[in-house]
C-alpha cells in the first residue's frame, strides 16, 4: 500500500508546481517565439502524464487513455484557475496543447515499459 502511496510523488510534485505557476501573474522565464507557451504546455504536461502514467502502474497503449484523462482533466482545472489569476486567462488552445501532450507522455511511458520488459527478458 506504501509502495503505491509512493509512486503518486513525483505526479503530486509536479501538480503542486504547476498550481504554484498557475497561480503567478507573469512567469519570467518562459521563450519567447510565437506560441512558445503552447510548446512549454505540451512538454510539461507530457511530463506531468508519464509520472501519472507510473503511478497508475499503466504497462499497454491500450491503458494510456487513463493518464491522458487524468491530466486533462487536471489541465480544465487548470485553466479555470488560470482565469482568476490577474495578468492571465484560460484558453482552449492551452487546454488541447496539455491533452495532447499527456497522451504523448503516456505513451513514451509504455514505450519505455515495454523497452526495458524486452531487455530484461532477452538477459534471461
Amino acid at each position: 500500500m506504501i509502495k503505491k502511496l509512493l509512486k503518486w510523488i513525483p505526479a503530486i510534485f509536479i501538480a503542486g508546481c504547476n498550481f504554484y505557476l498557475s497561480s503567478q501573474e507573469h512567469i519570467e522565464q518562459m521563450p519567447d517565439f510565437w506560441n512558445a507557451d503552447k510548446l512549454v504546455h505540451f512538454f510539461c504536461f507530457a511530463g506531468f502524464s508519464f509520472w501519472v502514467a507510473f503511478a497508475c502502474n499503466i504497462k499497454a497503449y491500450k491503458m494510456t487513455w487513463l493518464p491522458t484523462l487524468i491530466i486533462s482533466i487536471w489541465a480544465v482545472t487548470d485553466e479555470i484557475h488560470q482565469s482568476f489569476t490577474p495578468g492571465r486567462d484560460a484558453s482552449i488552445l492551452d487546454w488541447l496543447s496539455d491533452t495532447i501532450g499527456a497522451f504523448v507522455g503516456a505513451v513514451i511511458f509504455v514505450w519505455l515499459v515495454t523497452k526495458i520488459v524486452k531487455e530484461i527478458l532477452k538477459k534471461l
